[in-house]
């Protein structure tokens, strides 16, 4: 019993020891890997930190280039639309006084035209007047001859009746002769005067 709890002693003892050594090889291994963790994020650290400066640099720089380029962009916008306003300005008060010395031209024109046609109808008119004066002597002295043809036809209608009566009385007359109705036969006269009725009444027909 004695071998045996001097054994166990000596087995707790060394249990112990080994156990402290353990101990003080965990706490050694635990404090060396503290260490390097420390020194490992410090690194760590520092990297992270001058990337992040490095990182914050560039994105500065970028973004002031960017800035710069937009700043350049819009400059050249504005001076782009400044120019292309001046342009269309320009361009319209160029239209304008196209439109104007256009409009000018048109006045002068019509001045011009409505001149000409003033003159025209003038001429026109004055035509129509000759021309109405003209026609009015022409048909009157168509009337005229028509009126001289009618009477100097009427008169020689005239003259021919009579003639014509003469021969027919004459005529009228020798035929109750040679019948040897005399005494049943109306006068000459008579017949003469009914001829001449006739003959009148012929020739108002014809006037007409």
């Amino acid at each position: 019993m004695k071998d045996v709890e001097n054994r166990f002693q000596r087995l707790e003892e060394r249990f112990q020891r080994d156990l402290s050594d353990l101990r003080d090889s965990v706490k050694n291994r635990i404090e060396s890997l503290e260490s390097f963790m420390k020194s490992e994020s410090a690194s760590f650290l520092h990297r992270l930190r001058e990337e992040q400066e490095e990182r914050g640099a560039a994105l500065k720089n970028e973004q002031r280039e960017r800035l710069d380029a937009l700043k350049a962009e819009k400059n050249e916008r504005q001076e782009a639309l400044k120019n292309e306003q001046r342009e269309r300005s320009e361009g319209l008060a160029q239209v304008m006084r196209d439109l104007t010395t256009l409009l000018q031209e048109q006045e002068r024109k019509l001045k011009a035209l409505s001149g000409t046609l003033d003159t025209t109808e003038r001429e026109l008119r004055q035509l129509l007047l000759s021309e109405n004066a003209r026609l009015s002597d022409k048909v009157e002295q168509k009337y005229k001859d028509a009126l001289n043809v009618l009477t100097n036809t009427a008169g020689q209608i005239r003259h021919d009746m009579a003639t014509r009566s003469q021969v027919s009385s004459l005529l009228t007359e020798m035929a109750v002769k040679l019948s040897g109705q005399w005494a049943d036969a109306p006068p000459i006269a008579m017949v003469s005067e009914t001829i001449e009725e006739d003959s009148s009444e012929e020739y108002s027909e014809s006037s007409e």
